[in-house]
């Protein structure tokens, strides 16, 4: 028996979208789809749970709406929903619940102002993840999607919902593989950069020697005992203090 494809749905909490949630998530189950709704999974499970369920899912729809920005772990999501549709795993489908598509685009209005009230509730007044995020959305804004005001009510929009992922499934592959946008994964983002060992380590090499030449030749203008300038010492002890210095990089990276 054929596994039932699962749509995971990323939407914000408490906002005007839940009841239109709810209606969708039924209508996907009756037409035989498993549904994964992010805010019923967010209480007392770790961001490793949610991301498993965006690797396991075939779709996954971004339901945008104002209060979408009043949560960070949405907005991580949508990151890492991005990621999978960009390595040709994931059918993306933007859906704009009573927001337009330029106040998501551009972080204008209300759904701005949500955006902006998440970042001062963090503390942080230049978030390292602002950025990432505002790109992130701009990307998932240029796929094909779903716009409530197009429709005279939430039934007929989940009526098209529905029937645009049956449609694109059955008759169309998942997206290609997109090289070209530029934009590093959820998991790259949280990992620290890697450094050229190599590299590293010629440089800070290059730096000691200089450093330790100007040393020799600045020293003796100050200091009288020139005893302490004897160039095979002087060396040793440079050396030493470079070996101990990259043990202790090397140990604490």
């Amino acid at each position: 028996m054929q596994a039932r494809p699962l749509v995971f749905i990323n939407h914000g909490e408490n906002d005007l979208s839940d009841g239109f949630i709810r209606h969708l998530a039924s209508a996907l189950r009756d037409e035989g789809f498993n549904v994964f709704i992010d805010s019923d999974e967010r209480r007392g499970r770790g961001m490793e749970h949610i991301f498993r369920a965006i690797d396991y899912s075939k779709v996954a729809l971004v339901i945008f709406s104002d209060r979408y920005t009043a949560s960070e772990l949405c907005l991580h999501e949508a990151v890492r929903i991005y990621d999978r549709r960009r390595e040709g795993k994931l059918l993306l489908i933007p859906v704009f619940y009573r927001v337009s598509t330029d106040d998501v685009n551009k972080f204008n209005g209300r759904y701005g102002e949500s955006f902006v009230e998440m970042l001062k509730i963090q503390g942080i007044s230049d978030h390292p993840f602002a950025e990432h995020w505002m790109r992130n959305v701009n990307f998932i804004c240029t796929d094909t999607g779903f716009i409530s005001e197009d429709y005279s009510n939430d039934t007929s929009l989940v009526v098209e919902i529905v029937r645009g992922i049956k449609r694109r499934l059955q008759g169309k592959k998942l997206p290609r593989r997109v090289q070209d946008e530029n934009l590093p994964s959820l998991f790259k983002m949280f990992m620290p950069k890697q450094r050229n060992t190599q590299e590293g380590f010629g440089k800070e090499l290059l730096y000691v020697a200089i450093a330790a030449l100007l040393c020799y030749f600045i020293f003796p203008l100050v200091f009288t005992d020139l005893d302490v300038f004897s160039i095979r010492q002087w060396l040793v002890a440079v050396l030493i203090l470079f070996v101990i210095r990259k043990t202790f990089r090397w140990i604490l990276t």
